[in-house]
C-alpha cells in the first residue's frame, strides 16, 4: 500500500466518523425539536456533502492508481457532484414542508469543512511523528505512510 493510499484512507475514516456524530447530532435534534423542515434540510445537505467528499476522495485514489500504471488520468467526477447538488435541490423544492431549502445551503459544506479539519489534523499528526524520530535520532524523513489509526 503505498503512502498516498494510506494518507486518504486515514482522511477517509476520520471525516466518516466526524460525519456520522455531526448527522447523527442532527437527527436527533431533528427528532426531540420542533424544527423539523430546517434539520431536515441541513442533513440532507450534511449526506449529500458527505457522498461527494467520498466520492472525490475515490476518484483521486483511482487517479493516483492510474498514474502510477502509466495510463492517462481520469476526471475528478465533478459533474456527478453537481448533479448531486442538484438532486438535494430538485428535493427541496419538491418537498418545501418537509425540507427548508436555505438550510440545506448550509448543510452543503460540512464535509469539506470536516475535510479542512481533517487535513489539519493530518499535518499535525505528522508534524508530531517528525519530531519524536528527530528527538530518537532516528530517520528524518517521514510520509504520512505509517499512520496506523
Amino acid at each position: 500500500m503505498t503512502a498516498m493510499t494510506n494518507e486518504l484512507d486515514w482522511i477517509r475514516r476520520h471525516i466518516l466518523r466526524y460525519s456520522g456524530i455531526i448527522l447523527t447530532t442532527l437527527v436527533l435534534l431533528w427528532i426531540i425539536t420542533p424544527y423539523k423542515p430546517f434539520l431536515a434540510g441541513i442533513i440532507l445537505g450534511g449526506l449529500v456533502s458527505l457522498y461527494n467528499v467520498l466520492y472525490l476522495a475515490r476518484r483521486i485514489r483511482i487517479i493516483g492508481e492510474r498514474v502510477v500504471a502509466g495510463q492517462g488520468p481520469a476526471g475528478t467526477g465533478l459533474v456527478n457532484r453537481i448533479l448531486m447538488i442538484g438532486f438535494s435541490v430538485i428535493m427541496a423544492v419538491r418537498f418545501p414542508e418537509w425540507i427548508d431549502y436555505r438550510s440545506l445551503v448550509l448543510g452543503w459544506p460540512i464535509s469539506y469543512i470536516l475535510l479542512a479539519v481533517v487535513g489539519y489534523l493530518l499535518v499535525r499528526h505528522d508534524r508530531m511523528d517528525r519530531k519524536e524520530e528527530n528527538a530518537d535520532g532516528s530517520n528524518t524523513e517521514v510520509g504520512f505512510g505509517d499512520m496506523g489509526h
